[in-house]
C-alpha cells in the first residue's frame, strides 16, 4: 500500500514570434481587442470614461453590492437574496479599462470572446449596455447627445433581480426566460475588480452611446456560486478588512475592502494537505527543477503563479519537495494552469504532465490540456491502493 504522495509537473512548450500584436495580449487571442484600431466605418464623436464617471461607475456598482451583501435586496424571485458573506469591494483597474475602452471603439455591440478580453492577472468577465437617440432639428445639440447616463446602464444591470430565483445562486446557470447574467456578473462576490469604456458613434441623425464594463476575476462560471451565503464579511480574505456603518460616509457596508490593492484576496483553506500558492515563503512550495531552469514566480492582483517559458525542443520538470500524506482512503488534487503558444495564432505544440509518485510504487504521468489560455482547474481524485 502507498503511504504518501509527491508532485511533480513537466513541462513541453512551443516558442514563437511576431509583431502582429503586443506579446503580452498576443499570448492570449491573435484578436485581442486591445490590439484592435478603432473601426474605420465608425464616426467616433466621443470616446473615454473621465474621472468623475470611474468614481460614480465605482459608486453605483459598489452600493449594489452592499445592498445584497447586508440582505437589503428583496426583490428577488423566491424571496429576498441572503446576506453575503465573502463580497468584495470593487477597485478600479486601469487595464481592464482600456480593453474596454479599445472594444466600444470598435462600434460593434456584441460581447469579444473571452481570450479577445483576457488579461495576465485573470480571466475578464463583461457586461454591455447602449442607448440610441436621434438628433432633429435646429434645436439638436450633439453636446447633449454625447453625455453617458451610467446611473441608467448599471441600474439596468442591477434591475435583472426582479427576474432572478434566489435558488440559483448556489449553482451559476443560464436560465431560459429574461436574461439575468448582468445582475450576476455585478454581484459576483469574488469579482474585486472593474474597468469601463465609453464610446458615443453617429449613423445618420443617429447617435449611440456604447457602455462596456470588464470584470476581474470573472464571474458567472459555470456551477460555481456567486456569492456565499452568511454574515456580512464572515468569509472575506485574510488581507482585506470588513467594511462597516461606522467606517464613515462614501463607504459600502458589508463589503469586504483589500487592505492593499495591489495584491491578490488570499483566503483561508481549511482542511486540505497540500496547498502551494506559488509563495516562496510557503513551505508546501519547496520545489526542485531539472531541464530548463527557467520557472519565474509571477505576483499578480489575481494571485501568484509559477511560469516558464520555453523555446521549442525545451523540457523542464518542477518537483514539489513535500509528501502528501492522506489521512483516509484518498483525496482530491486541483491543479491550475494554462499553456499555450507565445502567439495564440500558432497551433498549440506543448504538452503539459502531471506525475505523482508514490512511496511504493509511481503513477503514469498524466496529460493535461485546457483548450483555454485563461487558467483552468484541473481535478483529479487519488484513492488509496492495497495489494
Amino acid at each position: 500500500m502507498w503511504s504518501f504522495f509527491t508532485l511533480a509537473l513537466y513541462c513541453m512548450i512551443g516558442w514563437s514570434n511576431s509583431q502582429r500584436c503586443p506579446m503580452y495580449y498576443q499570448r492570449f487571442s491573435a484578436q485581442h481587442s486591445y490590439c484592435l484600431a478603432p473601426n474605420p466605418t465608425c464616426n467616433i464623436v466621443k470616446s473615454g470614461v473621465g474621472q468623475q464617471e470611474k468614481e460614480e461607475i465605482l459608486r453605483l456598482h459598489n452600493e449594489f453590492r452592499s445592498k445584497v451583501a447586508m440582505g437589503n435586496e428583496h426583490r428577488s424571485i423566491g424571496g429576498s437574496l441572503p446576506e453575503v458573506a465573502d463580497m468584495m469591494q470593487l477597485e478600479w483597474d486601469d487595464e481592464l479599462s482600456a480593453v474596454a475602452q479599445k472594444w466600444t471603439d470598435n462600434c460593434e455591440y456584441k460581447h469579444d470572446c473571452n481570450e479577445c478580453r483576457a488579461v495576465e492577472n485573470f480571466p475578464v468577465g463583461q457586461n454591455l449596455a447602449f442607448q440610441e437617440s436621434t438628433c432633429m432639428g435646429r434645436i439638436c445639440r450633439e453636446d447633449q447627445k454625447v453625455i453617458p447616463n451610467w446611473s441608467w446602464a448599471i441600474t439596468a444591470f442591477y434591475d435583472e433581480v426582479k427576474d432572478y430565483h434566489k435558488d440559483w445562486l448556489w449553482s451559476f446557470v443560464e436560465h431560459k426566460g429574461p436574461k439575468t447574467g448582468h445582475l450576476t456578473q455585478l454581484i459576483w462576490a469574488k469579482t474585486w475588480r472593474i474597468g469601463c469604456g465609453y464610446t458615443v458613434y453617429k449613423e445618420g441623425r443617429t447617435y449611440t452611446r456604447y457602455y462596456a464594463c470588464n470584470y476581474g476575476p470573472t464571474g458567472n462560471s459555470v456551477k460555481k456560486p456567486v456569492y456565499q451565503a452568511g454574515p456580512p464579511c464572515s468569509a472575506c480574505p485574510t488581507n482585506s478588512h470588513c467594511v462597516t456603518w461606522s467606517s464613515g460616509p462614501g463607504t459600502y457596508p458589508g463589503l469586504c475592502k483589500m487592505s492593499n490593492p495591489n495584491t491578490a484576496p488570499i483566503y483561508i483553506h481549511n482542511n486540505v494537505l497540500f496547498d502551494c500558492n506559488s509563495n516562496p515563503a510557503n513551505t508546501d512550495c519547496q520545489s526542485r527543477i531539472t531541464g530548463a531552469n527557467k520557472w519565474d514566480i509571477i505576483t499578480s492582483v489575481g494571485g501568484n503563479y509559477h511560469s516558464v517559458i520555453l523555446r521549442g525542443g525545451e523540457s523542464t520538470t518542477l518537483a514539489f519537495d513535500k509528501p502528501i500524506i492522506p489521512h483516509g482512503q484518498g483525496f482530491c488534487v486541483v491543479l491550475k494552469f494554462r499553456k499555450g503558444p507565445l502567439d495564440a495564432s500558432n497551433r498549440d505544440q506543448s504538452s503539459f504532465k502531471a506525475h505523482f509518485g508514490m512511496e511504493y510504487g509511481s503513477s503514469s504521468p498524466m496529460s493535461i490540456s485546457s483548450g483555454s489560455t485563461s487558467f483552468k482547474d484541473y481535478r483529479t481524485t487519488l484513492n488509496e491502493y492495497k495489494d
